[in-house]
């Protein structure tokens, strides 16, 4: 579908808006609603890659430490792989709405095979396949919101998804635990469940509105090229990596804490699920539409630091804490900086990006997102063998404040040179 109207012409960074096509009403409230009721979908699929697929590979199938590995870095990899995705998409010449569709059907149709083959080695290769490909979507996923949201709202519309996507995540969550208690026998179903949300989720996305240019041919490194040459992408994924990498480190060592007796906490499985997820979760949905609007107001780069010094916040207060209250507060704390984090991160190249180029700035943003992801939690654990762990919260703590700082010259940088 064509796009019709401009923008109002105003200076994001290089590129005036006016060069860029808007989104109409009908095609933005269209493509709310379908992402609206996605967001259904993607919250029941959300707890297969962090939950249940290693409780399944645990507890029923008996698997290694190395099928462990595997299956857990199976989504990390799929970021790692967006910008060879986004290659072979421009390549076959599918619309972004086409191409996310189709990756999601591939998905949906893995985790069906896995239901057909009860076997241990193709459920971790067929369900850590799908979980790749749908994490390979991402840079898509934003080119969608950059084309058919208009620039004022971004922020507001997705937080307003995401919440519908947490809850529903929490509800499954809660509903397939009990389930599946005792009854791991019945594991296909679950996956079924998860294979008709991916394949929901493709039919949602291939009804979106076709706003937008194609994406063109390039060359398979060419979205790596816009880091040479444009410094404020580049040093902001700089800062992004200290971030990511001290947040990433310490996000495993929160089970070792609770659960370790040597830390001399020794939780119960109940406790430590509360903990890690159920506080954690409520206090995002609550928090994310409070984000998405400060994303919509505020400077990205004053919003980045906020949300920077509140996972600084929330590494220290948890490490440090001993009783169930003042860890409880600290989850939470950790919740509210992760929605701050899933707006920041789904959306800040939509600030910046050149015409027709926010799924490259996305796919690069991606990759280290998962290069990071695959490194950091390796990391923790091999440090954890030499240092103690309090040491280890200061490095986190050491790494976000870096990002903090080099951030703030970024945007004192960019102010005197008129981008912002």
């Amino acid at each position: 579908m064509a796009c019709c109207d401009t923008r109002e012409t105003k200076q994001i960074w290089f590129v005036p808006l006016s060069s860029l096509p808007a989104p109409t009403a009908i095609e933005t409230a269209t493509t709310v609603r379908l992402e609206r009721l996605r967001a259904v979908a993607t919250g029941i699929f959300e707890s297969a890659p962090s939950t249940f697929l290693l409780l399944i590979l645990v507890r029923w199938f008996d698997g290694t430490n190395e099928d462990k590995s595997i299956l857990a870095a199976a989504y990390q990899s799929g970021l790692l792989f967006a910008p060879l995705s986004l290659f072979i998409i421009r390549r076959l010449g599918c619309s972004v709405q086409q191409s996310f569709a189709i990756l999601l059907a591939l998905a949906s149709t893995s985790y069906l095979l896995a239901v057909i083959i009860p076997a241990k080695q193709a459920f971790i290769a067929l369900t850590g396949f799908g979980s790749l490909l749908n994490a390979a979507g991402a840079p898509l996923l934003t080119s969608i919101m950059n084309n058919n949201y208009p620039a004022a709202q971004r922020g507001k519309i997705y937080s307003q998804n995401n919440a519908i996507k947490i809850a529903t995540s929490i509800i499954f969550g809660t509903l397939a635990g009990w389930a599946l208690s005792g009854r791991l026998q019945y594991y296909q179903i679950l996956i079924a469940i998860y294979s008709a949300a991916l394949g929901v989720g493709a039919l949602l996305v291939w009804r979106i509105p076709r706003c937008g240019a194609p994406l063109q041919p390039t060359p398979l490194l060419a979205c790596f090229s816009h880091i040479k040459v444009d410094r404020i992408l580049r040093n902001t994924l700089i800062a992004w990596m200290f971030l990511g990498f001290g947040n990433l480190m310490m996000i495993p060592l929160r089970v070792e804490y609770l659960a370790n007796r040597r830390y001399g906490l020794n939780l119960t499985e109940v406790t430590i699920a509360l903990l890690i997820s159920t506080i954690p979760n409520i206090a995002r949905l609550f928090a994310s539409p409070l984000w998405g609007h400060l994303f919509d107001k505020m400077n990205f780069f004053s919003l980045r630091m906020a949300i920077n010094l509140s996972f600084l916040l929330s590494v220290l207060s948890f490490f440090s804490s001993s009783s169930i209250i003042s860890l409880a507060i600290s989850a939470a704390i950790f919740g509210f900086s992760t929605a701050g984090g899933d707006v920041a991160w789904s959306l800040w190249v939509t600030k910046f990006a050149p015409p027709g180029k926010v799924p490259d700035y996305m796919a690069v943003h991606t990759f280290f997102t998962g290069l990071r992801g695959l490194l950091a939690p390796v990391t923790a654990f091999t440090l954890l063998d030499f240092l103690p762990l309090q040491s280890l919260m200061w490095f986190s703590a050491a790494l976000m404040f870096m990002a903090t700082v080099q951030l703030f010259f970024i945007r004192e940088r960019a102010a005197r040179d008129s981008i912002l």
